[in-house]
């Protein structure tokens, strides 16, 4: 089935390998903001990456709605369909093409996975050591009062 649909499809799935791919740039892109304790560009790496995932959401809706708009003019039911029985429907280029892209996609879904674990573990190590920054200010607070420029870490101790 040569259709314009299959080539959207196609063209849609390797949009969403290209947002991946960029994810997982901006996961290790991030790491020396999380390190510096750079707040601005972590806010800016993290915004970057919500705008990824955004994309990410409405590339899978699309390819839903289009892989059921496929299967159904085909005749078949969606569910139960898995991607060999899938790609079955398209010419041959197109086929070969679709198992080529699905391949990317999972090597890339592997590494992003991979990478998001790294960067979970990166962001809890940096909140423990944030906990204890904060820690140690509070147990000074009596000793030495906060001056003015830093009372809003500390309201309630500054008489704010």
């Amino acid at each position: 089935m040569k259709k314009p649909e299959t080539r959207t499809y196609i063209e849609l799935l390797k949009r969403r390998v290209a947002s991946l791919r960029l994810i997982a740039k901006e996961l290790i892109d991030c790491r020396q903001s999380f390190v510096r304790m750079d707040l601005e560009s972590a806010r800016e790496h993290i915004s970057y990456q919500q705008a990824l995932c955004s994309e990410i959401r409405f590339l899978d809706h699309e390819l839903g709605v289009l892989r059921a708009q496929i299967i159904g003019a085909a005749g078949l039911q969606a569910g139960g369909l898995d991607n060999a029985a899938f790609a079955s429907l398209f010419d041959s280029a197109s086929a070969l093409e679709l198992r080529q892209v699905i391949g990317e996609l999972a090597d890339v879904q592997k590494c992003t996975r991979r990478l998001n674990r790294v960067y979970s573990g990166l962001i809890r190590r940096s909140r423990r050591s944030i906990n204890v920054l904060i820690n140690v200010m509070a147990s000074y607070m009596g000793t030495y009062p906060p001056s003015s420029r830093h009372a809003y870490l500390f309201p309630r101790q500054a008489g704010i």
